[in-house]
C-alpha cells in the first residue's frame, strides 16, 4: 500500500491546526482592534465569515484526521467538499477584500492559510482515490453469498 500521499496530507492537516489556532487569535485581535473604523456592511459580513471559518476549520481538520488516518472515504469526501466549497472561498474573502483594512501580518497569515488550504485539496484528493481504491479492493475481495 502506498501511504505517501496519506503522508502529506497528514502533515498538512498538522501544520493548518497550528496555524489556525494563531490565525485565529491574531485575526480575532485584529478584527476586535478595528471593528468601529469598518463600515456597516464591512463589520458584519467579516464578523460572520470570522464565525463560519472557526467552525468549519475545526470541522474540517477533525474530517481530514479521521478520514485520512482511518482510510474513509466518506470522512474524506467530506473534508474535500468542505474545503473546496466553504474554505476556500471565505479566506478568499479575507484575502482579497479591500474594505477590510487588512494589515500585513493578517494578510500574510490569509495567505498562509489559502495556500496550505490549496495544498490540502490536492493531497486529500490523492488519499480519496487511494481510500477510495483500497475500499474498492476490499469490497471486490469478498466471497459473492448467493
Amino acid at each position: 500500500m502506498e501511504y505517501r500521499t496519506m503522508l502529506h496530507l497528514q502533515k498538512c492537516l498538522y501544520f493548518n491546526l497550528y496555524l489556525y489556532i494563531i490565525w485565529v487569535t491574531v485575526v480575532g485581535f485584529f478584527l476586535y482592534a478595528k471593528l468601529n473604523s469598518l463600515g456597516h456592511l464591512t463589520k458584519y459580513l467579516s464578523l460572520t465569515v470570522f464565525t463560519l471559518l472557526i467552525v468549519i476549520e475545526s470541522a474540517r481538520i477533525y474530517l481530514g484526521h479521521y478520514g485520512n488516518l482511518s482510510r474513509r472515504v466518506p470522512e474524506l469526501a467530506g473534508f474535500l467538499m468542505l474545503t473546496i466549497l466553504m474554505q476556500m472561498p471565505l479566506v478568499s474573502f479575507f484575502l482579497f477584500n479591500p474594505y477590510l483594512m487588512s494589515t500585513p501580518m493578517e494578510i500574510t497569515l490569509h495567505t498562509m492559510l489559502w495556500l496550505l488550504t490549496l495544498t490540502e485539496v490536492v493531497f486529500s484528493f490523492m488519499a480519496l482515490k487511494q481510500a477510495s481504491n483500497f475500499a474498492k479492493s476490499i469490497y471486490l475481495s469478498q466471497p459473492n453469498n448467493r
